[in-house]
């Protein structure tokens, strides 16, 4: 037992270090740069170099206490800006999802409609060449894979993947999920979890690419910085929100007639599942009084 806990403790230390401290380290050092060099000598690194010098050479620290109180105020400064950094990105993941019913989401979901809507009726245009209907039913897939509704890419194909499970099976995703996710075996289970924390990974990254952008304001390479890692950040989070909903959407292709049958409905011996009987599911699984074909109606 003692063997196992101290595993463990090191995988969790582990994990702290590369989610927190690591990251916050180099934050704190962009902006010790940024507040040593500001705007006018930004790229002065031998200024730089003397001022860490002169900091070395304090009398603090070169005494064991004060530089085991440096050591653990970095620390804590490294890892209270992961939580920050962190909580950034909970918060710029929740707005990714936005239905977008309000200014100024609204403004952008509406231009995303209109972008999906004209490319849809290029494709769909009776005079177009094969290549011209190829190439806008690309164009239209690239804005989403249904009509776009939301106000970004990610939202939207978060959202494609409930319509296409309710469209393809009459399925509530939303309703049916978590008994489907008991059902799920743990090789899947760990591809869809891998899936969806790289996609909190990635918005946390993004959280790292907000803070570094604050730096701009006294230092201007931090904004190269922002940028750099801002692009990283939301191309790893359009690949893994696209993994997640692709294996989401798996998860219900193969295992939604074991559902059913788990759920007493009754399927037929083969074949996918079916709108009815997925009709059925999400009656039984959302227990809803305003629908008519529960028990629980009012």
């Amino acid at each position: 037992m003692n063997g196992f806990l101290g595993e463990l403790g090191k995988k969790l230390a582990e994990r702290w270090v590369a989610l927190l401290a690591l990251p916050g380290l180099l934050f704190l050092a962009a902006a010790a740069a940024a507040h040593t060099l500001g705007w006018v000598d930004a790229l002065d690194l031998a200024r730089l170099r003397a001022r860490v010098e002169e900091w070395a050479a304090e009398p603090v620290l070169r005494s064991v206490g004060g530089g085991a109180l440096t050591v653990a105020a970095v620390l804590a400064g490294s890892v209270a800006a992961g939580l920050v950094a962190a909580g950034l990105g909970r918060l710029l993941s929740r707005l990714w999802n936005l239905p977008g019913r309000r200014p100024p989401a609204s403004w952008l979901a509406g231009a995303r409609r209109r972008r999906s809507r004209r490319a849809k009726s290029e494709a769909d245009d009776p005079a177009a060449t094969a290549r011209q209907v190829g190439a806008a039913i690309a164009r239209a897939d690239r804005v989403s894979l249904v009509q776009a509704e939301r106000p970004t890419w990610i939202g939207d194909r978060l959202h494609a993947c409930r319509v296409r499970v309710e469209t393809s099976y009459g399925l509530d995703l939303d309703a049916a999920w978590p008994r489907l996710w008991l059902l799920l075996p743990d090789t899947a289970r760990t591809e869809i979890l891998a899936a969806r924390q790289a996609y909190d990974a990635s918005a946390r990254l993004m959280g790292w690419a907000l803070l570094h952008l604050l730096l701009t304001a006294w230092w201007w390479p931090a904004a190269l910085i922002a940028a750099a890692t801002g692009v990283t950040a939301w191309s790893r989070a359009r690949a893994s929100v696209a993994a997640f909903a692709d294996l989401v959407e798996s998860a219900v292709d193969l295992y939604g007639r074991e559902l059913a049958t788990r759920l007493g409905h009754a399927v037929r011996d083969d074949g996918p599942l079916t709108v009815a009987e997925g009709e059925a599911i999400t009656t039984t699984t959302r227990k809803s009084r305003w629908d008519p074909d529960s028990p629980l109606a009012d």
